[in-house]
């Protein structure tokens, strides 16, 4: 009788009312892939986590989140690899399955949605999103014979557009296209005959344009182009850019050693392991290739030059993109003598005080060479490598991608 009266209790127990609006704030301090989970709930729910509203709730909510990071494997077979969504805080990687995109490469990202293409030709090319696996394939094109194809993507929110800008050689001629999603064909844009002879590497969406950096006898600079009004302006680095001879710190550091200095309390600050090459003669490091690096932290522009022991950082400031410039922001002492078998890229900002590095280092011989990432603290001069199950041993990192739930067949 007892057992019968606690269930009779038990049943008049009702579960608080919470308001969508109330709903939307909690689910939107979830890792997303628990959200895509929580749809599985009820229809309302569903329904939520489709509104544009909450995807927008959701887009503004991922500023103070770990980024995800996109990762491309390296391997003899690219075609057959999928894409990996990585996730740092959570010490997690998980395999990105879209048959159409196989043997393609992430190029431009922007809210959440991926281009996807080929450096040597012009189709096809898909704006996908790696989280709900959905994606849409653009317009098609004539040419076949191109090569340096580039995509990058960008938003305009005055119109809630996206579009996509490609730029590629043709016949020893830069050309650029635009197109919004949507659309069933390509337009050419007009720009500069000087700019037939640029290189240009991975776009950077910020601030309502499209950002690449580029480079031409030696010279760098920004062109950036305006989603909204489909103009393009080009961005001088400083003088002082690259400009470290007529600094102290730019010095003959002699043979490689290790590949790592000590700090002052003579604690090593990276894993020892590294490639010693053989001879005893000494090497003055300058690694040019990479110098620079044009990254979106936390929505911000910066530049990210490389020398020795050395990270200095640039920022582009302005509201509008003809009042862009370029200003001297901070530097560090990496405390690390990087050389051609241990070098390292700058994958993001987390805070003041904190970055995320991707190493890569050569362990045992010059051919065994591995990545992995690893928090970089400026200010206690200290590292904490990653330890990330699943991680391949080479891969590409898709700079500035956000996790959402935009869908690319709806926009």
């Amino acid at each position: 009788m007892e057992k019968s009266d606690k269930r009779s209790n038990n049943s008049n127990v009702r579960i608080p009312y919470l308001s969508l609006e109330i709903i939307s704030e909690i689910l939107c301090k979830l890792p997303i892939d628990s959200i895509l989970r929580c749809r599985c709930v009820c229809k309302a729910w569903c329904y939520l986590t489709k509104n544009p509203t909450f995807i927008e709730q959701l887009l503004d909510s991922s500023v103070d989140k770990q980024p995800g990071l996109i990762l491309e494997p390296f391997c003899a077979d690219d075609s057959t690899q999928p894409f990996l969504l990585v996730d740092i805080e959570g010490r997690r990687v998980r395999q990105i399955h879209i048959d159409p995109l196989k043997g393609l490469r992430a190029m431009g990202t922007c809210r959440g949605l991926l281009c996807v293409g080929s450096p040597s030709a012009l189709d096809p090319v898909f704006v996908c999103n790696p989280i709900t696996r959905e994606y849409r394939r653009l317009p098609t094109s004539g040419e076949t014979d191109i090569g340096g194809h580039e995509v990058g993507l960008g938003f305009d929110p005055s119109a809630g557009k996206y579009k996509v800008l490609r730029t590629y050689v043709n016949e020893g001629r830069r050309f650029f296209e635009v197109t919004t999603l949507g659309e069933s064909s390509w337009r050419r844009l007009d720009v500069p005959d000087g700019w037939q002879a640029y290189f240009v590497y991975q776009p950077i969406f910020w601030n309502g344009a499209i950002h690449w950096r580029t480079s031409r006898k030696g010279r760098d600079f920004i062109i950036s182009f305006d989603v909204r009004h489909e103009k393009f302006r080009m961005i001088s680095f400083p003088k002082d850019v690259h400009d470290f001879d007529s600094r102290p710190h730019a010095k003959d550091v002699g043979q490689f050693g290790l590949g790592v200095r000590r700090n002052n309390n003579d604690q090593l600050l990276l894993p020892p392991e590294v490639f010693v090459p053989d001879g005893y003669g000494r090497l003055r490091l300058r690694i040019e290739p990479k110098e620079l690096e044009l990254l979106g932290f936390r929505r911000c522009l910066t530049i990210v030059e490389h020398h020795n022991e050395w990270m200095r950082l640039w920022e582009v400031t302005g509201d509008k993109l003809e009042d862009l410039s370029i200003s001297f922001w901070d530097e560090h002492d990496t405390h690390v003598r990087w050389n051609p078998y241990m070098t390292y890229a700058v994958i993001n900002r987390l805070s003041e005080e904190c970055y995320l590095l991707r190493v890569s280092a050569c362990y045992g011989n010059p051919f065994n060479r591995k990545m992995h990432f690893t928090y970089f603290f400026p200010k206690r001069v200290s590292y904490q490598p990653l330890d990330i199950p699943g991680l391949p041993p080479m891969f590409r990192t898709v700079r500035g991608y956000e996790p959402s739930l935009v869908s690319p067949e709806t926009v």
